[in-house]
């Protein structure tokens, strides 16, 4: 018995020193800039955000020193990688929320350490949703492996919603909360044997039929409605070209779209001749956060659209919406007009308390998130006038965004990395207005995991908390018959 325990005081022992950084002393500063991936040099962070893990790109012996209100956080680096123990990472951040944290990095040279120019993270305040929702995506056309999970962003820890491999490899559409409540989702299958929507709620998987004989297709791109009575969804005929002339190459576009509303009570869908008009494609539709406009992009019907396709430019208009009787306005107001800019509008989001709404502008279409021309613009509903985000804007693709529950933070998508696979990136957000530097989304090994992982982040959506949903459940339940939606006339 005492053998025994010896043993396990050694292997304690063992354990402590492995686990613990000696500290080391810095002779002197080189007045260098450290390169490390990703650059989260001098931006702000959320108060609950996982460690901000980094790489330093050279070689050498590096060693990290975290300082801030209280004691110093010191972390050796293992093949450049600086992994910040999460326990010691939410006690510092825990002291400093307000604050700012400074991390000095430092090289060793001749028995020496030397210190390159420090820099910041600013603990903000104001924390961020507990989970990132995202389908990841592989390159173009393919469907494989596609599936829809949800992170952890105190933590790196992943998990899956659902995998199309649990219905034979079936293409997965965009999925859509009310309000970042994790309790409710809507997604659409596209599957020979599990064909529909997938409407979740409480861990309790309905399988709507939700083309109609009135509607062009099933649901595809959904909003809820504040309330969570309502969804304004678009059905789409969709249609994929390569154009061999153009950076973009692949082009996704509608033949017909219109915007429908979905009344999850009732289980009804309804529309107007302003959001389904013959003449017109409506599609990407939201909700203001009062419930009580809403806004979609349309644009004219394009002849020979396949050949005509940068002839294709949506404008954004907003109709009221009275949630008490479910009607939809007559009165049509036009809030960008794209005949008279040029250009072509698509994902209008409005933030929470309602103050300011982000959209992106694109030479032409709507597929924005393979537009290299893409960017982000604030746009005042009051005056109409666009502001681009300097701050958030690269020569790559900038586009899918989605809000906090308390506005203070978004999400985007980008490119910027790499030109190949859409990333995504956080943005603290001032009660001024004021966007700032953006920041990668943390992970363990951040330069292994963006270099190694062949897929792509879409539709990045903040949530309050986890999905508690069986991907088997889905599965089964897509498989069976389900319940048809009715339009009302």
């Amino acid at each position: 018995m005492k053998t025994f325990l010896k043993l396990i005081l050694v292997a304690l022992t063992l354990q402590f020193v492995a686990c613990s950084t000696p500290e080391i002393t810095i002779s002197r500063s080189t007045g260098e800039q450290v390169e490390i991936f990703p650059d989260y040099k001098d931006i702000i962070i959320p108060c609950n955000i996982a460690p901000m893990n980094f790489t330093v790109t050279g070689e050498g012996n590096y060693h990290l020193i975290i300082s801030g209100s209280g004691e110093q956080l010191q972390v050796r680096a293992e093949n450049g990688l600086f992994d910040i123990p999460i326990k010691e990472w939410r006690r510092v951040m825990d002291a400093n929320v307000g604050g700012k944290l400074e991390f000095t990095v430092a090289r060793e040279e001749n028995g020496e350490w030397l210190s390159y120019e420090p820099f910041t993270m600013e603990v903000s305040p104001d924390p961020i949703d507990s989970h990132l929702a995202y389908r990841l995506l592989p390159p173009a056309e393919q469907w494989l492996k596609i599936g829809i999970f949800q992170r952890n962003l105190e933590t790196f820890e992943q998990k899956a919603i659902f995998e199309n491999k649990l219905t034979d490899y079936n293409c997965i559409n965009c999925h859509s909360f009310p309000n970042r409540n994790p309790d409710k989702m809507i997604f659409h299958l596209r599957a020979k044997d599990a064909n529909g929507t997938a409407y979740i709620e409480n861990g309790e998987v309905t399988k709507l039929n939700t083309k109609t004989p009135e509607t062009i297709s099933s649901l595809v791109y959904p909003y809820w409605h504040p309330s969570e009575r309502y969804i304004v969804v678009s059905t789409n005929i969709i249609y994929q070209s390569y154009y061999y002339h153009s950076e973009d190459r692949m082009e996704v576009y509608d033949e017909k779209s219109d915007v429908v509303v979905y009344d999850v009570e009732k289980g009804e869908i309804f529309t107007n001749d302003k959001l389904s008009s013959p003449d017109a494609m409506e599609t990407l539709p939201t909700f203001s956060p009062d419930g009580k406009s809403l806004y979609f992009c349309t644009a004219d019907n394009v002849e020979r659209l396949a050949h005509n396709i940068d002839k294709l430019k949506y404008s954004l208009c907003r109709v009221d919406f009275d949630a008490e009787t479910g009607t939809i306005g007559e009165k049509v107001d036009t809030v960008f007009n794209a005949k008279t800019d040029g250009r072509s509008i698509s994902f209008p989001r409005i933030s929470p308390d309602g103050k300011r709404m982000v959209v992106v502008l694109v030479r032409y279409g709507n597929w924005s998130i393979n537009h290299k021309d893409s960017d982000l613009y604030t746009l005042d509903l009051e005056t109409g006038e666009l502001q681009p985000i300097d701050v958030l804007n690269t020569e790559e693709v900038e586009s899918y965004h989605s809000w906090s529950t308390n506005s203070r933070w978004m999400v985007f998508s980008s490119r910027r990395d790499d030109r190949l696979y859409t990333r995504p990136y956080f943005t603290y957000v001032s009660e001024d207005g004021t966007f700032h530097k953006p920041f990668l989304l943390p992970q363990r090994d951040p330069l292994t995991h963006y270099r190694d992982i062949l897929h792509a982040y879409n539709i990045p959506e903040l949530i309050s908390g986890e999905v508690q949903v069986n991907p088997h459940e889905i599965a089964t339940v897509m498989a069976g018959e389900g319940e048809n939606l009715q339009f009302r006339k």
